[in-house]
């Protein structure tokens, strides 16, 4: 076994966990961002990784009084390998999250650290077969992730310096989960990195948090968040969440409620979606009803050919960055070219080639268009990516 990497668990298993383990350089980060709370404390200091793996962060740490908890036996003995047994806790560290249970007094200052699992329990990791996020009741999430913050809290960490999903805090529905947390504890320090720096992660790739909190009366709030200059991990760009417009409150992602429109009138629908991630890898037009479908109707028609515009040609280099927001947007532009990505729509998605003409009578009608040699799709392709690249620029 090495510390970077859980090579004794299967693939399904480490899905099941969360257990990726850490690359060297983010191990370095964490220590570079605790480094000095160690150096000036006159109080007694303790580190203590609660999810610790193999012991990759706290290996930078042995020279100061630490703690490490693991579920996973293997990677406990492993660490009695090559730390002080008494210190290592074979442990599932959301039940019965307390100070006395890891030895820690309480007048101790407590730095949190390491890689917690993120592992949504809502998908699955084997065929048929779901996670489970066993856990006080407190401290309860669908996302073991989001538990792990919150028990932070309640072990009364002084400094919390952790690898979590950016999502945690940049989607709000997800940041009103974080509870105490984020009423106890404000952000730091931030830098973003890539889900493709961990070893065995699936193809589709999310941005990544090196965060460091510290505990502040009156914690944080979204507005703070929205507001907060992340920095990129090796680049010099920084990442600012209000400096981008999303589809959020102009364009529906989400299928009908029980008293809304259920049937669209001209046949069409748009497969659901929850951020830019989801939007790329699910289906995007439909002719038939479907549990996950939007209505879409002459009316709107317009806003879900651009999402699809977006969907096909939004690649920028670093689209990893940017997978976990809404859908980028320029109202003003999509209100003011509407024929534009209409007709790059009805051009480039063959759903349109079975729709039927009386259909596409309508919509052409409807958006005053037409369909002739002039309208090259490489030209409307050529224009649409020039907008797409200014969400960014």
């Amino acid at each position: 076994m090495q510390v970077h990497l859980a090579e004794h668990l299967p693939k399904n298993k480490k899905v099941q966990l969360g257990s990726y383990y850490t690359p060297e350089k983010l191990v370095n980060r964490v220590h570079e961002f605790v480094k000095h709370y160690l150096e000036n404390r006159k109080t007694k200091c303790i580190i203590f990784d609660s999810a610790g793996g193999c012991g990759a962060f706290i290996f930078k740490f042995k020279n100061y009084d630490y703690r490490i908890a693991d579920c996973d036996l293997k990677a406990c003995e492993f660490l009695k390998q090559h730390f002080k047994p008494h210190k290592i806790f074979h442990s599932n560290s959301l039940k019965g999250a307390n100070r006395n249970k890891y030895l820690i007094p309480s007048s101790a200052f407590l730095i949190m650290v390491g890689n917690p699992p993120y592992n949504d329990t809502t998908s699955e990791f084997r065929k048929g077969e779901k996670g489970q996020n066993i856990c006080d009741e407190d401290l309860y999430d669908r996302d073991i992730g989001i538990s792990f913050l919150k028990s932070y809290h309640k072990l009364n960490a002084d400094v919390v310096c952790v690898l979590h999903p950016l999502s945690y805090l940049i989607k709000e529905s997800n940041f009103k989960r974080l509870r105490d947390f984020k009423d106890n504890y404000r952000l730091i320090k931030g830098e973003i990195f890539s889900s493709a720096l961990f070893h065995g992660t699936g193809t589709g790739k999310f941005p990544i948090l090196v965060a460091l909190y510290e505990k502040c009366p009156g914690g944080m709030t979204f507005d703070y968040i929205r507001n907060f200059r992340f920095n990129i991990l090796g680049s010099s760009k920084t990442f600012v969440l209000s400096d981008f417009k999303t589809t959020d409150g102009y364009i529906n992602k989400y299928p009908p409620r029980k008293n809304d429109v259920q049937k669209s009138p001209i046949g069409l629908y748009y497969y659901s979606f929850r951020d830019i991630n989801s939007l790329k890898k699910n289906a995007s037009f439909m002719i038939r009803e479907h549990p996950n479908g939007i209505v879409v109707t002459l009316e709107n028609f317009y806003k879900y050919s651009y999402l699809y515009a977006f969907k096909n040609l939004f690649n920028p280099e670093d689209a990893w960055l940017y997978g976990n927001l809404s859908p980028l947007v320029n109202i003003e532009d999509v209100e003011k070219n509407k024929r534009l990505y209409v007709l790059y729509a009805i051009k480039t998605n063959k759903i349109f080639g079975e729709i039927g003409d009386f259909v596409i009578k309508k919509i052409s009608d409807y958006y005053k268009i037409t369909f002739d040699d002039t309208n090259k799709v490489s030209e409307i392709e050529k224009t649409i990516k020039n907008k797409l690249n200014k969400l960014i620029n």
